[in-house]
């Protein structure tokens, strides 16, 4: 049936139609888009690769083939029949994926001009006399028409589509927004749209951002609970160590006393100590003298010892010499003969005590090495007890001087007991005095808890996510999805 299909024609009222002229004229038509819409189709894609926004909606080479060849076929198809319901169809499918994609309406209708621009110019530049533009002017004239029909269909699909978006991210977004002003900041949006993204971004932003403010609200009322009950137990605590303190006050006044005679007693034995420690260092002294004296000796053993070793080599010297004398004699006794026998054998007795000269020489001056080294060994021992009798005697002075500056400083403390305990008695009016604002905090501290408490029940009307749990668009990574509706969130207990 020529015209508009009755569904369309039922939600948009025209003022024109397809009717049978328009109709007798499609296969001319059919004939002009088979032949020029190829280098249309080709200069428009070439257009959309360079477009920035286009290009990004169709951004392969293989992608703009595939859209090229299935909008050749809907317009052979278009011009193959009527105007029937599989052509608005067809446009109303075009139209659901111009909006699935983004596709904005302008650069639809753009797209659609520099196509019909090239096939009406590729067209009527065939015909130059005035009766041959006359005859395709009724074809050119039905190809716009039918084209802006395809292009209402088209855009009436995109528009419908936008339009039942927006409602929905309405829909999603009032609910959400009545979920938050009803205490539940964990309300989500699912999958929206791109061009709605913004929207859902702000949204949960918001989201966060109270809910953050909220989290923070609820840590200051447990803080501030947590604190005004501290200083409640600091409070109660102290009023206890407050009255121990008076008691220990008390107690101070009688030990004081007690002290004070202690170190009276103390400064008497300081003194004793004093003379004791000058004795003492008296003997010490004595005895470092006599160290003294032993160190000579020492000194003078040791060179005793060296002029034995000296006299020892001596001896040593004169074996070796008769050593070699009775070798020598041994030898010329051999060269006379029977009558050199007897001197050979006192020759060979000479030798032989020689030799035990030269042993016992060697035995004396090991012993003397070995006594030097004692006599060394205790000259060492008796200088390190002489440096430490001298350590003694100084510590002694020391310690004689201190003796003495103890006796002074007691007899100081003991003027300082007394104003000790004049400073006691003002330390227990104090303490009378504390134990009274000590209770006086402790009934505040008990207002704050109280006025804690009432925040916190406030921040509890609100359900929300700990900052830690935050996420773009979820609240746990768990939010289920409702393609732009709310996606409810487990509420914590």
């Amino acid at each position: 049936m020529p015209g508009i299909p009755t569904t369309k024609r039922a939600r948009r009222e025209t003022v024109t139609s397809i009717d049978s002229s328009n109709l007798r004229v499609f296969p001319t038509i059919r004939a002009m888009v088979a032949r020029h819409a190829p280098r249309a189709l080709e200069r428009l894609y070439a257009a959309i690769a360079a477009h920035p926004v286009a290009s990004k909606i169709i951004p392969t080479q293989e992608q703009r083939d595939r859209a090229s060849s299935a909008q050749l076929q809907h317009w052979l198809s278009l011009f193959g029949s009527s105007f029937d319901e599989a052509a608005v169809a067809r446009a109303t499918k075009i139209g659901n994926i111009h909006a699935r994609v983004g596709l904005e309406a302008d650069l639809y209708i753009s797209g659609y001009a520099l196509v019909l621009e090239t096939i009406i110019e590729s067209t009527l530049k065939g015909f130059t006399l005035p009766w041959q533009r006359r005859k395709q002017a009724k074809a050119v004239a039905t190809l716009v028409k039918t084209a802006l029909f395809d292009m209402e269909a088209a855009l009436g699909a995109y528009f419908d589509a936008e339009a039942t978006q927006r409602n929905d991210i309405i829909t999603a977004m009032s609910k959400a927004m009545g979920e938050v002003a009803a205490g539940n900041l964990r309300a989500q949006l699912g999958d929206v749209p791109p061009a709605y993204r913004q929207l859902a971004a702000d949204f949960h932003n918001m989201r966060h951002q109270i809910s953050n403010l909220v989290t923070q609200m609820t840590d200051a009322a447990h803080g501030v609970k947590s604190g005004a009950h501290e200083i409640s137990c600091a409070a109660n605590d102290l009023a206890n160590r407050t009255e121990q303190q008076a008691v220990s006050v008390a107690h101070i006044s009688e030990v004081m006393r007690d002290v004070t005679v202690a170190i009276a007693t103390t400064a008497g034995n300081a003194r004793d100590v004093d003379g004791s420690v000058a004795e003492v260092s008296g003997h010490a002294s004595k005895g470092g003298r006599i160290m003294d004296s032993t160190v000579v000796a020492m000194e003078k053993i040791k060179d005793s010892a060296t002029q034995i070793a000296q006299i020892v080599d001596v001896i040593d010297g004169i074996a070796f010499q008769t050593n070699l004398l009775a070798l020598n004699a041994g030898v010329e006794a051999a060269r006379a003969g029977e009558a050199g026998k007897g001197f050979a054998v006192v020759a060979s007795e000479v030798r032989a005590l020689a030799h035990r000269t030269t042993e016992s020489a060697k035995n004396i001056k090991s012993l003397i090495v070995t006594s030097n080294e004692d006599v060394q060994h205790g000259a060492d021992l008796v200088e390190q007890m002489r440096d430490a009798l001298n350590l003694i005697i100084s510590r002694l002075d020391d310690t004689s001087s201190k003796a003495g500056d103890i006796a002074s400083f007691s007899e100081q403390q003991s003027e300082s007991m007394v104003a000790l305990n004049a400073q006691l008695q003002q330390i227990d009016l104090n303490t009378q005095q504390n134990a009274a604002m000590v209770e006086e905090s402790n009934a505040a501290a008990r207002g704050l808890s109280d006025q804690a408490a009432g925040m916190a029940g406030i921040v509890g009307q609100f359900s929300f996510e700990r900052r830690n749990k935050l996420r773009d668009g979820s609240a746990d990574g768990r939010a289920e999805k409702y393609g732009g509706r709310i996606a409810p969130a487990d509420r914590a207990a």
